[in-house]
């Protein structure tokens, strides 16, 4: 059998459709009202399984919403999440069928109101992301006071408003924070129900913790928190939606990487590998970890600590500075790099946007 040539990322589709089942079975969540996140891998063969699963998707770009068009995808089994849109973005996802949008803001609101009449609405609720590993609040999300604001003007606009979105950060395994924003959840859903009888639908985002731990175990525990909520919010005809990304995806992924050279540099040993940070890997120069080990170890060898860094000429190209690595190590051996199923493949062309082209005078 012909050896692939590193760097590459292996990736199971069998791992994706266990993870699926495993999510839709412990929440709760029949396949429709899945929203799987584009943005975290926009592989065809990814999409393409999760679309034959009966799964559904959530874009932030117009060229991820062409791009699942371009699939198959109906238009009706599309949400465009992303709270600020460019106004050709709108219009082009309108024209396109698209007709359920996220937002956060009176200004996007007015946006839609006059580019994307009589479309369904749902507003992103800031909520507290305390645990998470990567907060997700600052840039976007509304007041409770607000969302109150956003429900009467998108009304008297024309428009439907049907319900809340939030996040609780990425990989969020703090337990008690979930506890705490369900709470408030049920809190805001029932103030919205007095005031808007329509109010029928809240998206539960993501934040599935799923790097560097044990995310069947943690959302085993988490459920034990929100499931009665769930519950409680399905029996009373409220749909529910999610968007499990990194769930489903991170740990199908593996990045297979060869050792260039290792070089000692007072009194530490630098191991170059074929495959860096500027590979896809651009989140770990704002402190995200990946778990590193060779192909070939066992726990019965001799470790001893190396720095791990890509192959460029860039001093920021460095994965840890201390990895525990078999001592017998060696120039040519393979390392694994892990998890690498999302946001790696996909950091190319992220959540949609592409490079800017160069332009010459």
């Amino acid at each position: 059998m012909k050896e692939n040539k590193t760097p590459y990322i292996k990736l199971s589709l069998k791992t994706i459709k266990e993870n699926l089942n495993f999510f839709s079975k412990t929440l709760g969540f029949q396949k429709q009202d899945i929203y799987y996140p584009i943005k975290v891998n926009s592989d065809i063969k990814i999409l393409s399984l999760l679309k034959n699963e009966g799964v559904n998707f959530e874009t932030g770009a117009i060229s991820e919403i062409e791009k699942l068009i371009k699939l198959g995808v109906s238009p009706q089994n599309i949400i465009y999440g992303n709270p600020v849109k460019a106004d050709e973005h709108i219009l082009q996802a309108y024209n396109l069928g698209i007709r359920t949008f996220g937002l956060d803001s009176f200004v996007e609101l007015e946006k839609i109101s006059k580019l994307a009449p009589n479309s369904k609405l749902y507003f992103r609720l800031d909520i507290s992301n305390h645990g998470a590993e990567w907060a997700l609040t600052k840039k976007f999300g509304c007041s409770k006071t607000d969302l109150f604001e956003l429900f009467e003007k998108s009304t008297i606009f024309g428009l439907a408003p049907m319900g809340i979105s939030f996040h609780v950060g990425w990989n969020n395994a703090d337990v008690e924070n979930w506890e705490n924003v369900f709470e408030y959840i049920d809190e805001v859903k029932n103030d919205l129900k007095k005031q808007f009888p329509d109010f029928n639908f809240i998206n539960i985002g993501s934040g599935f913790p799923a790097h560097k731990n044990d995310g069947k175990e943690n959302l085993k525990e988490i459920s034990k928190i929100i499931l009665p909520y769930l519950n409680k919010w399905r029996s009373e005809n409220i749909k529910l939606i999610a968007e499990p990304g990194s769930f489903l995806v991170a740990y199908a992924g593996i990045l297979h990487t060869k050792i260039i050279e290792i070089i000692e540099r007072k009194d530490k040993k630098w191991v170059f590998i074929d495959a860096g940070v500027f590979q896809g890997f651009f989140w770990s120069l704002s402190g995200i970890n990946y778990n590193i080990r060779a192909e070939k170890q066992n726990n019965n060898e001799n470790f001893e600590e190396f720095v791990v860094c890509g192959p460029t000429c860039d001093s920021h190209d460095v994965f840890s500075y201390s990895v525990k690595l078999p001592k017998s190590i060696k120039k040519g051996d393979i390392l694994y790099i892990e998890p690498a199923g999302a946001y790696i493949y996909s950091a190319k062309e992220y959540n949609g946007f592409f490079y800017p082209p160069q332009i010459f005078e």
